[in-house]
C-alpha cells in the first residue's frame, strides 16, 4: 500500500476518535469552570471579601465566554488528531509502558512541561499584545475586563492555536507519556480557571515570601485582564520579574485583597 493510502486509512481509523477527544477537553472544562461559578458566582458568600473588583460580569459574558471556549476545543480536538497522525509515523515522542522510563521521569516529565509551558506563555502572550497581533489573536480574551471562571477557554481559534502547540512542542522535545499529559491538562485547566475566577483565593503572606511570591496568584492575572500592560505569566511570576513586566501596584494591591476581613465586609453590608 502506498504512503498516500496508509495516511488517509490512518485518518479514517482516527474519525470515530474525534468525539471521544473532544468530550474529553470539553467536560474536563466545563467541570472545573463550572464547580469555580458555582461556588464563586452563585454560592460565593464565603469568598465575597475576596473579590478583586467590585463590578460583575453580565450574563452575556458569559455566554460569549462559553461559546468561544467551546470553538478553543475544537481547535484543541484538531490539533490532537494532527499530533495522533503523525506520531504513526516517529515524529512525535510518545511512550506507553511507565516502566520504558520510570516514575521518577514521569514525575519529572509533567514538571518539565508545565515549567516549558510557563516560558512559552510569558513570550507567545507579550507578542499577542503587539499591535498587530493583538486586534488579530488576542482581544477575543481581553474582551472579558471582569473575568470569570467561563474565561479560561475564551480565545479566538488562532490563540487557542498558539496555546495548543505546547503539546505538540514538548513531545518533539522528549519522551512523553499519557498520564503526564492528563496530568498537565488537568492542572492547566484547574489553575487557568482559578486565574480567572475574579476572587484571591491564596493568603497573604504568600505575597511577603521570596519564594512563594513567585507563585501566579488570581489578583495578578486579574490586573493583567484591567490594564493589559503588565502580568504576563502563567503559573509563576518569575518572567514577569525577571523583564520588568510585573504591575506597579501588584504586590499593593494583593495585600490589600488578602487583608480584607470577612467581618468587614458583613459590617459594611448592613449599614
Amino acid at each position: 500500500m502506498c504512503f498516500h493510502k496508509q495516511l488517509f486509512q490512518y485518518m479514517m481509523d482516527l474519525v470515530p476518535q474525534i468525539p471521544i477527544i473532544f468530550l474529553i477537553d470539553f467536560l474536563r472544562y466545563f467541570l472545573f469552570a463550572g464547580i469555580a461559578f458555582l461556588i464563586f458566582y452563585i454560592w460565593k458568600h464565603p469568598f465575597q471579601y475576596r473579590k478583586i473588583q467590585e463590578k460583575n460580569a453580565k450574563p452575556s459574558q458569559f455566554r460569549k465566554e462559553f461559546l468561544y471556549s467551546v470553538s478553543s476545543v475544537v481547535v484543541y480536538t484538531s490539533v490532537t488528531l494532527i499530533v495522533f497522525l503523525f506520531r504513526k509515523y516517529g515524529y512525535f515522542k510518545f511512550y506507553e509502558r511507565i516502566e520504558d522510563h520510570g516514575w521518577g521521569y514521569l514525575i519529572l516529565s509533567t514538571i518539565l512541561i508545565l515549567g516549558i509551558q510557563d516560558f512559552y506563555f510569558y513570550w507567545t502572550h507579550r507578542l499577542m499584545h503587539t499591535r498587530w497581533l493583538y486586534k488579530r489573536v488576542h482581544k477575543v480574551h481581553h474582551d472579558s475586563v471582569i473575568p470569570s471562571p467561563w474565561t479560561a477557554y475564551s480565545f479566538s481559534p488562532w490563540e487557542a492555536l498558539i496555546h495548543s502547540l505546547i503539546m505538540p512542542i514538548v513531545a518533539l522535545i522528549f519522551p512523553v507519556h499519557p498520564l503526564a499529559l492528563m496530568i498537565f491538562m488537568t492542572f492547566q485547566i484547574i489553575r487557568n480557571v482559578l486565574g480567572h475566577s475574579g476572587y484571591e483565593i491564596f493568603p497573604s503572606w504568600m505575597g511577603t515570601n521570596k519564594i512563594l511570591k513567585l507563585v501566579n496568584s488570581n489578583t495578578n492575572h486579574d490586573m493583567h485582564h484591567q490594564s493589559f500592560r503588565y502580568n504576563y505569566g502563567l503559573y509563576t511570576t518569575v518572567w514577569d520579574y525577571l523583564f520588568g513586566t510585573v504591575h506597579p501596584e501588584y504586590e499593593k494591591t494583593f495585600a490589600e485583597i488578602t487583608s480584607k476581613k470577612p467581618e468587614k465586609i458583613e459590617l459594611q453590608e448592613s449599614i
